[in-house]
């Protein structure tokens, strides 16, 4: 398991019966591990990795091992988005060397299937598994290739992107910060829904919090007054839209404008018209 370590220390899952595995966490990806019982782990192929998509892998890079694969690796994004492409990235092995088979990924519910993809392998590539509009929540991710087997469990998480901003970055007591939400899904499209709103101030204190419905543009729109008083400081901005947020940062301090002066002095009170007008600029500030 030393081989296992060096990909993670967290240890999650063993895959089904037949084989050994292992599922961990690494660099925000899941890592499914495979191996028949009574074989070491494989070291990792040094060779510049196949990448396909819907079965058809590109020309073979790798010398192959006949016969059936006796040990994998899966690696899949820690999170899968609701109607999104997700790229699975797969290498299948017959003892130290990678070989070609054919595999199967589904992503299950309850036990049922909910999306799946499927295609030849030959030694190491990648298949992309397509994501229908599913409600968030913990799914399996399971693969087959062969006698081998195993599955994962991953959370699926709504695919809208929440972006929130101010219309100036720096704010005094007493004005209004202006706020907009931009609300899109997976296709970068305008999403709808209500949108809420919270504003914490420079102590952590939530002082404004306010729903908004996203229009056709995917846009929202809310105004938060400030006090004559308010706590100074870094604020806390936060748009949520169903399982999604979006956060953004503002100060409010009191300040002064600098107060400057610039001047122009021509070379002649006059000019003709096309001749070049020449002068010296200055400016000052205090």
């Amino acid at each position: 398991m030393a081989w296992a370590r060096r990909v993670s220390r967290r240890v999650f899952l063993t895959a089904s019966a037949g084989t050994v595995g292992t599922v961990m966490a690494a660099s925000g990806a899941y890592a499914l591990l495979g191996r028949d019982e009574g074989h070491d782990p494989p070291p990792t192929p040094s060779a510049t990795p196949q990448v396909f998509s819907g079965g058809t892998p590109t020309p073979a890079t790798l010398p192959l091992a006949r016969g059936p694969a006796d040990g994998y690796l899966a690696l899949a994004p820690k999170r899968l988005r609701s109607g999104q492409r997700e790229q699975i990235s797969l290498a299948l092995f017959r003892g130290d060397d990678p070989v070609a088979g054919e595999v199967a990924l589904a992503l299950l519910k309850d036990g049922q299937p909910v999306a799946g993809a499927s295609g030849q392998v030959a030694g190491r590539g990648a298949l992309e598994l397509a994501l229908p509009a599913l409600a968030p929540g913990d799914y399996q991710l399971q693969l087959k290739s062969g006698s081998l087997s195993g599955q994962a469990a991953i959370p699926v998480e709504d695919g809208t992107l929440v972006f929130v901003e101010s219309d100036k970055p720096i704010y005094q007591p007493g004005q209004t910060i202006h706020l907009r939400v931009l609300a899109l899904d997976a296709a970068l499209r305008p999403a709808a829904g209500q949108v809420t709103v919270e504003v914490s101030d420079a102590k952590g204190i939530k002082v404004f919090k306010q729903g908004a419905t996203v229009d056709d543009f995917g846009m929202a729109a809310v105004d938060l007054p400030l006090s004559d008083e308010p706590n100074l400081g870094s604020w806390s901005v936060r748009a949520t839209l169903g399982q999604r947020q979006g956060e953004a940062q503002l100060r409010v301090e009191r300040y002064v404008l600098p107060k400057y002066e610039v001047t122009l002095q021509p070379a002649k009170s006059w000019v003709l018209a096309g001749e070049p007008l020449k002068g010296t600029v200055s400016a000052e500030y205090s």
